[in-house]
Formats: structure tokens, sequence, C-alpha cells
């Protein structure tokens, strides 16, 4: 098997890891809110405000990403894109 046709293989597994556990997460987020708010009334939060904030920095980010692949080579922005999501 070519070493190049392994590589997306495992690059393709890795982001369906990520997120699997992304949309998990972010399907779940306000039942816990919830469950948050019903043991410390104080607390303030809102799930799908803070789902619409991370959508909403992934859309720019996916805008702006070609121009920064384009000033830094790909390994480079690919170590920037993983730090993010680390």
């Amino acid at each position: 098997m070519d070493q190049r046709l392994v590589n997306v293989i495992i690059l393709g597994l890795g982001f369906m890891l990520l997120f699997t556990a992304f949309q998990t997460m972010g399907n779940i987020q306000q039942t816990v809110i919830n469950s948050i708010i019903s043991d410390d009334s104080t607390f303030k939060g809102d799930g799908y405000t803070s789902l619409a904030v991370i959508y909403g920095v992934l859309s720019i980010s996916n805008w702006v990403s070609p121009s920064v692949l384009s000033k830094t080579g790909p390994k480079l922005a690919m170590l920037l894109g993983a730090s993010t999501y680390w």
C-alpha cells in the first residue's frame, strides 16, 4: 500500500474521532448546563450560545485559513491548526 494513502487514512480516522467527540459534546451541552443550573441557580450559561460562538469562530477560521496556509506553508499551518484544537 502506498505510504501517502496510509497517511490519508490515518488523517481521516483522526478527524473522524475528533469530530465525533466534538459533535457528541455539542449535542449534550445544553442538557449538562441545565443540570448545573438546577444545582446552582446563580450559574448563568447557555449551551446554544456557546455553540453559536464555536461555529462562528470555526467559520471565520475556515475563511482565513487559506491565507495562513499560503503564508506559512503546509507543515506549519497543520501545526498551528492542531495546536488550536489541542
